[in-house]
């Protein structure tokens, strides 16, 4: 796997069940650095999750997205 998908998992309730979407699956509203990190991140939105933007971060291989 590359960066072009986003992993999406809830570190609380179980770090093992993982969601994977493709970056062309979701609507990027932002991307940046972070500040204290220096990594990239995005703020996307996919009809998965109707709440809002989500926020993933680039580790280096995926983008990753903790729900908790």
């Amino acid at each position: 796997m590359d960066g072009t998908m986003i992993q999406i998992f809830n570190s609380a309730i179980n770090h093992n069940e993982r969601t994977e979407l493709s970056l062309s699956a979701v609507k990027i509203q932002e991307q940046n650095i972070c500040e204290l990190t220096a990594r990239p991140y995005i703020m996307f939105e996919h009809s998965s999750y109707p709440l809002g933007a989500l926020k993933a971060e680039y580790n280096g291989k995926v983008w990753i997205c903790d729900l908790c």
